[in-house]
């Protein structure tokens, strides 16, 4: 009969017990359990969230089924911290018996007479279970779960570890356990640590992201153009810290109104970074400035548009609408890689006469109104801004009467949603645009009203702005 023997543990990080034949004279001395348990200790301390198997310490006990099951209840005795026995026959794995099944077996009226002086192969026909054998490279977490996941009865069973070359070897349960306590901490402590780090990044960000928001609030204008026999209104409400849509009134050469109404395609910082740059480029080439080679024409040069029964008293608008033109070609010649572009309305209003000579380069149909409703709609007259290079877009012009009211919004107005999701659409819209109002105050109000209780509570999904203009009778009835 053949049996394995200890190796000293001061020196290897398992025991072993080699060929021999199981007498008095061949049985080395178990190693101590102190030194077992500091060096089980030392390998916990060192584990990593990615340590395996193999670096946790193991027992390499193997004992051949043709040996007694006295020899076995000896190893048991010279090592107390031993969990068990790997089961061989002529050198191959068969199995692997517990300590606690061992000694369980043998506390049973008559089990010594039975199994003492047997081989250990009867003894095995009453205590073999189902082995969970897994490599050596497994994760130790993973290895725990497996184990855990056992039958009740079967949780104190010790482990096997199987090791290229078929070699196999044991780990005690209660000490994978403790590892994966360990790796717990370590992995509560790296989820702390990136939690801080990450709360960290988001204050900054935030500080960064609240610095845009008030950038980009002072892009827009803070002191609306005060025109007699007009009267403007805007609100705005970003669906982040920074937003694509904007608005703009401003003065232009010759004492034209102009008025924009944009949404940049996209959200968050690189739609406000390109809602910047639209915004300054509408300005700069309306006022008949020039930027990277592109400038304004002479106002006898109309070739940029297609204007249809416009006055020559209205060349000075037509002017400052190619702005559109020459801020589409800067965007396809200069950010085509990006596919950035931006629906917007830019309207040149003569105060003296109160034509409104207009682009609608892809956006919003825009509504003029008055006492009976709806009056008429400025739909699209070409594409949005920097899809297309060189595209020319048509110019229309429509005359303010006396109490109209010109409204654009942006989609986040018609496409904003109620808690159940849907959308508050442009049916809602038109609804309230053809109740009285007193003024364009007024009536941006009860617009924000009802569409803040569509909302109710649900997340603003899009930016939500507004621009509106009125004509006010003159006291001559003008």
């Amino acid at each position: 009969m053949l049996i394995h023997q200890f190796i000293n543990a001061s020196t290897e990080s398992s025991e072993v017990i080699g060929n021999a034949q199981p007498t008095p004279s061949d049985c080395h001395e178990p190693p101590q359990s102190g030194s077992k348990q500091e060096r089980s200790k030392e390998l916990s301390e060192s584990l990593k969230l990615e340590s395996t198997l193999q670096e946790l310490s193991l027992y390499d006990f193997q004992i051949e089924l043709s040996c007694l099951g006295e020899d076995l209840s000896k190893a048991f005795e010279q090592n107390p911290l031993l969990p068990g026995a790997i089961l061989t026959e002529q050198g191959k794995f068969k199995g692997k018996v517990s300590r606690q099944r061992f000694l369980r077996i043998l506390s049973r009226p008559y089990a010594r007479e039975l199994f003492f002086t047997a081989p250990l192969s009867r003894l095995y026909t009453y205590v073999e279970t189902d082995v969970l054998v897994l490599h050596s490279n497994t994760l130790i977490v993973k290895a725990a779960s497996r184990c855990l996941q056992r039958p009740p009865e079967l949780l104190r069973e010790p482990l096997v570890v199987k090791f290229d070359n078929e070699v196999y070897k044991l780990l005690d349960i209660h000490q994978l356990l403790v590892a994966q306590a360990q790796i717990h901490k370590l992995a509560t402590r790296l989820i702390k640590k990136q939690t801080d780090q990450l709360s960290q990044a988001k204050r900054a960000l935030d500080d960064e992201l609240e610095k845009g928001r008030q950038i980009q609030i002072d892009f827009l204008p803070t002191d609306i153009p005060k025109l007699p026999n007009l009267e403007i209104a805007t609100c705005f409400y970003p669906a982040r810290q920074v937003a694509g849509d904007f608005y703009d009134a401003f003065i232009l050469p010759g004492n034209y109104l102009g008025l924009v109404l944009a949404d940049v395609c996209d959200k968050g910082v690189g739609a406000a970074l390109f809602m910047a740059l639209f915004r300054s480029l509408i300005r700069i080439f309306s006022g008949q400035t020039s930027i990277y080679g592109l400038s304004i024409v002479s106002n006898d040069e109309v070739s940029c548009c297609n204007v249809n029964d416009l006055c020559p008293a209205d060349l000075e608008q037509i002017s400052a609408l190619k702005a559109v033109e020459l801020t589409n070609n800067y965007i396809t010649q200069n950010h085509a890689q990006m596919g950035m572009f931006a629906t917007l309305f830019f309207g040149v209003l003569n105060p003296a006469t109160h034509s409104l000579t207009y682009i609608n380069a892809g956006h919003e149909p825009l509504f003029i109104v008055n006492s009976q409703g709806v009056k008429t709609s400025l739909k699209p007259t070409g594409p949005a801004v920097g899809m297309i290079p060189d595209m020319k877009f048509k110019i229309h012009q429509v005359q303010l009467e006396p109490e109209d009211i010109l409204i654009g919004y942006t989609d986040g107005v018609t496409e904003a949603r109620a808690p159940n999701g849907d959308f508050f659409t442009l049916k809602r819209l038109l609804k309230l645009l053809e109740e009285p109002t007193l003024s364009v105050s007024d009536l941006l109000d009860r617009i924000k009203t009802h569409l803040f209780a569509h909302i109710d509570d649900a997340p603003q999904f899009d930016d939500i702005t507004m621009l509106a203009i009125q004509r006010i009778p003159s006291e001559t009835g003008d």
